[in-house]
């Protein structure tokens, strides 16, 4: 399976860099209660941070925002998950233990300020391809499986290429519901999403914490890879 972001991305967005940490094995069975304290300290600090006061404002959600505009993609619409994830955080609602590898995912993802994901590979046909859709493909919306939507011409999708099967609409916004992560998963690829200013020491930093928490938590064989304007696919 290979696991790729076209071209063109890296060049529409100079400096984007996507890092990949691919597990197998996992097990993601178990509430770790170390894993809970982490997600609760940073929910908390989201909370009492006056830097989280204007996400729209905030330089790491700024840039992103920017990007889908010039994407032709509304942000207030469709807002990358680290803004959706702070927005709710900011609200009051505290955000559930999903499972090990969703939890983990969300603490780098609140901690780093940088949009993380993931997907069960054994949903996957063909490759998974970061690309531009044409408009036909299909979308389950997640905790919707009866449900079928298709993604506007040119935006940016996480594509099975096997069926056409939309994982994630607009880039990083949500994912769907035919890759996700449930409790007995057990192969995964985690995304951690670095865009400028992000610095792409700072998304290694963040993709590193993944790996490490992974392998603390949930066990199995976990890699990291990275993806960027040299290097755009990677075989798993």
């Amino acid at each position: 399976m290979k696991i790729e972001v076209a071209p063109e991305i890296f060049v529409s967005f100079p400096g984007y860099v996507r890092h990949v940490v691919v597990v197998e094995d996992a097990d993601n069975t178990k509430i770790v209660p170390e894993l809970e304290e982490l997600l609760l300290e940073q929910q908390n600090r989201i909370k009492t941070g006056e830097m989280f006061a204007d996400i729209k404002a905030h330089p790491a959600i700024a840039s992103w925002r920017e990007a889908f505009q010039s994407l032709g993609t509304n942000p207030n619409k469709c807002p990358p998950s680290i803004a959706n994830l702070i927005k709710r955080v900011r609200s009051g609602k505290d955000l559930p233990y999903v499972n090990s590898l969703v939890s983990i995912f969300n603490v780098v993802s609140m901690k780093h300020v940088l949009p993380a994901g993931g997907d069960d590979l054994d949903a996957v046909k063909g490759d998974i391809r970061l690309t531009k859709a044409l408009g036909h493909e299909n979308y389950t919306p997640l905790g919707s499986p009866d449900q079928k939507e298709h993604p506007q011409p040119g935006e940016i999708v996480l594509l099975d290429t096997g069926n056409g099967e939309v994982f994630c609409r607009a880039w990083c916004w949500k994912n769907g519901d035919v890759s996700k992560i449930e409790k007995n998963t057990r192969r995964v690829a985690i995304n951690i999403d670095a865009l400028p200013p992000l610095g792409a020491e700072e998304g290694r930093a963040a993709a590193s914490e993944t790996l490490e928490l992974v392998r603390r938590f949930c066990g199995g064989n976990a890699t990291l890879h990275r993806l960027d304007i040299s290097t755009g696919s990677m075989e798993c």
